[in-house]
């Protein structure tokens, strides 16, 4: 890899502890006479030009998310500093910084190329194409009123896969394996893997489990009436960041984003370890 030509620096969260990972950061990249500066707040627009070329988020997996999308659209190698729990999309913890800067300046650092989800809401009845979202853990459909149960019918390639009677459905990238999908039941995915797993969420027959499929089909959500529920509203959500209303008579297609989020490691990245250690293991 090469010497980045900028980095820039996202950190929402201004605790002090976090300030003063900046500052070591920060100092480490002057000393090593990288191209530094903050980045104050990621919007949904924006050209390749709008962000540098290594973006860095110190937070945790929710920081990260934050800017996946951003940064997948415009070809930004994310990286981050772990200020947080978990950490699984983090690239180091702040007791790494040095070696992240080291790695930054010798160009050492390896880029893993991680799939994106790309959703799209329909109404087949009128033809009308609704928003089209990102995610890079999972796409969540669920009724809106918590403790409600929902009857969805998935396709696979155009074709019935089942219909669903449980709290929801979850569509996980391999990333987001660890994530909700993981709490859920679904499997634990190698990041770099080629599938999507579908997951319902406490589903009513004991037979409905998680399905791998591969990362190349096109998956549809179609939204079902329950008996004397017709009022209540449907939600769904990518990477819990925000929601968004859903109709009966609208369809959810998702699948493969057309481009991947280029996610930051250290030389040497070991994704077993960080399993154990992640996991208790």
């Amino acid at each position: 890899m090469k010497t980045p030509a900028s980095i820039g620096l996202f950190a929402p969260n201004r605790s002090d502890e976090c300030l003063r990972a900046i500052d070591v950061l920060v100092q480490g990249c002057n000393e090593a006479g990288l191209a530094v500066a903050e980045v104050a707040a990621l919007t949904a627009g924006g050209t390749p030009a709008d962000l540098p070329e290594v973006l860095l988020c110190l937070g945790g997996d929710g920081t990260m998310l934050e800017a996946a999308k951003r940064a997948a659209l415009t070809g930004t190698i994310l990286g981050g500093i772990n200020m947080g729990h978990l950490g699984f999309l983090t690239t180091c913890g702040r007791e790494e910084i040095p070696q992240l800067v080291s790695a930054l300046a010798t160009g050492t650092y390896e880029i893993e190329e991680r799939s994106m989800l790309r959703a799209e809401r329909s109404n087949p009845l009128t033809g009308a194409i609704g928003h089209t979202h990102y995610g890079l853990n999972e796409l969540a459909l669920m009724r809106a009123q918590t403790g409600k149960m929902i009857d969805v019918d998935v396709e696979v390639d155009g074709k019935l896969l089942n219909r669903y009677h449980a709290d929801g459905i979850l569509v996980a990238t391999p990333t987001g394996s660890t994530a909700y999908s993981l709490s859920a039941g679904g499997p634990l995915v190698w990041p770099t893997a080629q599938m999507l797993s579908l997951t319902p969420i406490c589903p009513h027959s004991l037979t409905n489990r998680s399905v791998t499929l591969p990362d190349s089909m096109e998956i549809v959500l179609r939204p079902r009436e329950r008996r004397g529920r017709a009022g209540e509203r449907l939600i769904y959500s990518l990477d819990g960041r925000s929601t968004h209303d859903i109709g009966l008579n609208e369809t959810l297609t998702v699948r493969k984003a057309p481009m991947p989020l280029r996610l930051l490691a250290l030389p040497g990245n070991d994704y077993a370890a960080r399993l154990r250690a992640k996991l208790g293991w």
